[in-house]
């Protein structure tokens, strides 16, 4: 979990002498004042309990591995406190990221339960992809929402783990009609837990093949190339896949950009 933190009179300073926009430059050349622009736009919706406690730039989300290029806000209540059973405290909190719109990762493995979690994918725009981190979030209800509709992102709702939504009508066009052609192909439906889109980004979990008998097992690189290869050829409106790969315990996700 993370450790309490104050913003500095130094980046306090920082943010001040910044002049402040009305709308990012394009992502791929993050300047300074997209920082103020990061603050001003989470802290306009944020509860009143709430605060900005850090803020910082080239920086990738906590998790994953990939170019440490973006942005980064930290904000927390300050009227919950968590005691956690290993015996420390911590407020709810939130941290939002903004990455390039041709940014590319990829996240460490994890466990189904675990203390440590890295971020997820929040929205995307034509200039943006973020991600958010949170523990005791819960207590801004609708905390996502409020943050993707204060940084103008097309929220990817994908499914949590004990409750995945497919949409068949994109399904369909990956994998075309059921029967043994679709049981051969890379996209076998029936290893699709979740397939979502918003915009030129998909979101797709799949369940990694495990080895039976002395077959050997599938290398999680081919099987990524495999599927990203079908979901660029079969959809040419989809720009960036959030691929989330599944095994028995535990999960992994990268984010892929079409060539």
């Amino acid at each position: 979990m993370r450790s309490s933190v104050r913003v500095p009179r130094v980046f306090v300073a920082l943010l001040t002498a910044m002049s402040v926009v009305t709308t990012p430059a394009s992502a791929d050349q993050i300047r300074p004042a997209d920082l103020r622009w990061l603050v001003d736009r989470v802290t306009s919706v944020m509860p009143p309990t709430w605060k900005v406690v850090a803020a910082d730039s080239m920086r990738a989300p906590i998790g994953w591995q990939g170019e440490t290029v973006g942005l980064c806000v930290e904000i927390e209540d300050t009227r919950t406190r968590f005691f956690h059973p290993r015996g420390f405290h911590y407020y709810s909190f939130y941290r939002v990221w903004l990455m390039p719109p041709s940014w590319a990762g990829e996240m460490r493995e994890t466990p189904y339960v675990a203390d440590s979690v890295p971020a997820y994918l929040l929205g995307a725009s034509d200039d943006w992809l973020a991600f958010y981190h949170t523990a005791g979030g819960n207590v801004w209800h609708d905390g996502l929402a409020s943050l993707c509709a204060a940084l103008e992102l097309d929220r990817i709702s994908y499914p949590s783990l004990s409750n995945r939504i497919v949409d068949l009508g994109v399904e369909e066009r990956l994998v075309g009609a059921a029967g043994d052609s679709a049981v051969a192909s890379p996209l076998n439906p029936l290893r699709i837990l979740g397939l979502l889109g918003a915009g030129p980004s998909l979101y797709l979990e799949y369940v990694v093949p495990e080895p039976q008998g002395e077959a050997p097992a599938v290398e999680l690189s081919d099987l990524t190339a495999q599927l990203a290869a079908a979901v660029f050829s079969s959809l040419p409106e989809i720009e960036s896949l959030y691929l989330r790969r599944c095994a028995s315990d535990s999960f992994t996700d990268t984010i892929l950009q079409r060539d």
